[in-house]
C-alpha cells in the first residue's frame, strides 16, 4: 500500500503513483490533504486505510 495525500507539499502525487507502479502487487491510495507527514492533518483517513489493509490480512 502506498498512501499519498493529493496535495502533498513535500512530494508530488506523481512520485507516489510512480512508486506504487514499480512495487509488484502494490495498491496506490490517494487521500485528501496537503500535509506530507501522516501525523499532521487528517490522520483518521490514513489510519482507516491502514486498518482496512490489516483486517484483509
Amino acid at each position: 500500500m502506498v498512501l499519498h495525500r493529493s496535495g502533498d507539499r513535500a512530494v508530488r502525487i506523481e512520485a507516489g503513483r510512480f512508486l506504487a507502479a514499480r512495487i509488484p502487487g502494490a495498491r496506490f491510495i490517494e487521500v485528501d490533504g496537503d500535509d506530507h507527514w501522516f501525523w499532521v492533518g487528517d490522520e483518521k483517513m490514513l489510519l482507516d486505510s491502514v486498518s482496512a489493509l490489516v483486517r484483509r490480512g
